[in-house]
């Protein structure tokens, strides 16, 4: 039987949770590392509706992007997915910050699915591998065909199916765009640094915009759960290949938000 620390040490070879940034929760937050496991559910949050589905589905373990615990907890109560898992004796694994930096991370997994050609550059190294040395950062720099600014957008709309996206006109076409999965426009000064024309992102507020207008970069906020869901299917691809277990993708993942 699968055990709960076999997943994570199976995430662990891929996207090393010593490599999170310092801000970050990632790993096993909820249950234990010898906890069995026959079928796990894959979700970007672990909201109380995806614990509820994990429960409904027989799922002992969900796996997240987000970490069900982020901030600091000061009380329990079962209102709380992260004490409504435990109550319900189900595990989860967060692997955020640490697949975001992966060798192969959330950022790659944007240029592939908009199927641009990886440069393999990472416009933002923040922090080094604290084993191996090796740098660490956000961002997937990639050349694409040449296009408008406009092409550009509406091809994002498509491709990652945005609910809704903003973007700002560079005025210029583009060859060289940079991905950042989620809140990452600060990359915006590096990739143009690096030659971009353009940054496809989430989360990008109002300054933001202003600031690529003026830099001459095309920015492109297609949604934060947009831009990191796609990750889901390679979690469960890794999953399946190395135990065959059941993987499933959640269907209650982004009701919170509309999506």
């Amino acid at each position: 039987m699968t055990t709960v620390g076999q997943i994570y040490d199976l995430i662990d070879g891929f996207a090393p949770f010593r490599n999170q940034d310092g801000f970050d929760n990632s790993g096993l937050c909820v249950g234990s590392r010898s906890q069995e496991v026959s079928r796990v559910l894959l979700a970007l949050d672990a909201s109380n509706s995806v614990v509820d589905e994990a429960k409904r589905l027989g799922c002992e373990l969900i796996v997240t992007h987000h970490p069900v615990i982020f901030h600091p907890m000061k009380r329990l109560d079962t209102d709380y997915p992260a004490a409504r898992a435990l109550a319900a004796g189900i595990a989860c694994i967060g692997c955020h910050t640490s697949l975001d930096s992966a060798p192969y991370g959330v950022s790659d997994m944007m240029v592939k699915l908009l199927g641009f050609e990886n440069l393999g550059v990472t416009p933002e190294i923040n922090r080094r591998d604290p084993e191996t040395g090796a740098p660490v950062g956000y961002g997937a720099m990639a050349r694409c065909p040449k296009m408008s600014p406009k092409e550009l957008a509406e091809l994002s709309k498509e491709r990652f199916k945005s609910a809704a996206l903003r973007w700002v006109d560079g005025g210029r076409d583009i060859d060289t765009v940079a991905c950042g999965s989620g809140a990452c426009s600060e990359i915006m000064e590096y990739a143009k640094e690096l030659g971009a024309q353009a940054v496809i992102t989430a989360d990008v507020k109002l300054d933001r915009f202003l600031e690529a207008h003026r830099l001459g970069i095309t920015l492109i906020d297609a949604g934060h759960y947009e831009t990191e869901v796609i990750a889901l299917p390679y979690l469960k691809e890794k999953i399946e290949a190395a135990f065959g277990l059941e993987c499933i993708v959640s269907r209650a993942d982004g009701v919170v938000c509309g999506i």
